[in-house]
């Protein structure tokens, strides 16, 4: 693979004094599934906006196929970019039918060519029989499939996607979601995937980039960025924790109900100091209830779906914790045993 298919260089981006984006720099390989999650107003849809040239970085420099596309002084055209844009409202020419839709990316060649093309697009985002149909006859998914294939009729190399399924109801989106990314990856069409769903962006990236205040504060496997994460506020940004306040003695210990954890002898623990206050993590998932174990109380239980939710009490000095899991046969104010996975624990100083 080209390890420079696509490299940002210390992109930076101001309005006015206020900085939007500060020394953004990564890289994408072909066919790569690249995932940007971050709060509101951290600057994700302003990446994609200066890779698709819709705005001009103040400084640092976007190179593409060994091409400049934007620097100190250039900035190449969002059409000659062939880079492929997906927003969230990605609003289709109401006067045009489905086919002509998606025909209108190849209006230069000739009309044979075109329909043999269409033709074909039709049959695999399964468009063929609203093909003769407007954009208000048609349903929430079958839009965002015809926004996709007019876009690919065009053979971008990348495609930039912002909140594109955001508007579907749970089901759909996944299904839409799930059809789009196996197809992108079948045509080694590389993505960049801005999104508020956590869940969605671990399903299906590469590589994540964590984002806030218009900085990169990590840039990771999915996996790492779960069991890894470079900060306390990634940890609570990227799933639910239980936050314990702790402190590490000479031996890297910390102390907790559980007993002792040697929290220095796992590599997913951040750099800590001794006789520092910390805050030790566990995640629900990694709570569990058992024969033996810490004893605890129930407080409360709530039915999830597909898992039941606890909240329990150890004792009086403790935080309650919650617990995730299949079991439902404990109830409210009865007495159970807890455990821990002490290699999920997650350490950071105060």
């Amino acid at each position: 693979m080209n390890r420079n298919f696509l490299e940002l260089k210390d992109i930076c981006y101001k309005v006015g004094q206020k900085s939007i984006l500060a020394n953004i720099t990564f890289s994408l390989k072909k066919g790569e599934i690249l995932t940007i999650v971050g709060p509101s107003g951290s600057g994700k849809s302003s990446i994609l906006k200066a890779l698709a040239g819709l705005i001009k970085p103040s400084s640092g420099s976007i190179i593409f196929l060994n091409k400049v596309l934007s620097s100190k002084n250039v900035l190449i055209p969002t059409g000659e970019r062939k880079i492929g844009l997906m927003f969230q409202e990605d609003v289709l020419f109401p006067h045009y039918s489905v086919y002509e839709n998606i025909e209108f990316g190849i209006l230069d060649k000739d009309k044979r060519t075109r329909k043999k093309i269409v033709l074909k697009l039709l049959s695999v985002f399964k468009l063929d029989h609203v093909a003769e149909l407007y954009p208000d006859k048609l349903s929430g998914g079958e839009k965002q499939r015809v926004a996709l294939a007019r876009i690919l009729i065009t053979k971008p190399k990348i495609l930039l996607m912002d909140e594109p399924f955001s508007n579907l109801d749970f089901n759909l989106g996944k299904e839409i979601s799930e059809f789009t990314i196996k197809l992108l990856k079948e045509n080694q069409i590389s993505v960049i995937f801005v999104t508020h769903d956590i869940k969605s962006a671990f399903r299906v990236s590469d590589k994540m980039l964590i984002i806030k205040n218009g900085k990169i504060i990590q840039n990771d496997a999915p996996e790492n960025i779960y069991n890894k994460p470079a900060n306390q506020f990634i940890a609570e940004f990227v799933g639910e924790t239980n936050k314990v306040e702790a402190k590490i003695n000479r031996s890297g210990e910390i102390s907790t109900p559980f007993g002792k954890v040697n929290c220095l002898e796992y590599n997913n623990q951040q750099q800590v100091c001794i006789n520092k206050k910390h805050f030790f993590l566990i995640r629900p998932e990694d709570v569990s209830f058992g024969k033996n174990g810490v004893k605890c109380k129930v407080l409360e239980k709530s039915f999830l779906g597909d898992m039941w939710e606890y909240k329990v009490l150890i004792k009086k000095t403790f935080p309650i914790l919650k617990i995730r899991t299949s079991k439902s046969n404990i109830k409210i104010n009865d007495f159970a045993r807890l455990n821990i996975n002490t290699k999920k624990i997650l350490v950071f100083s105060k």
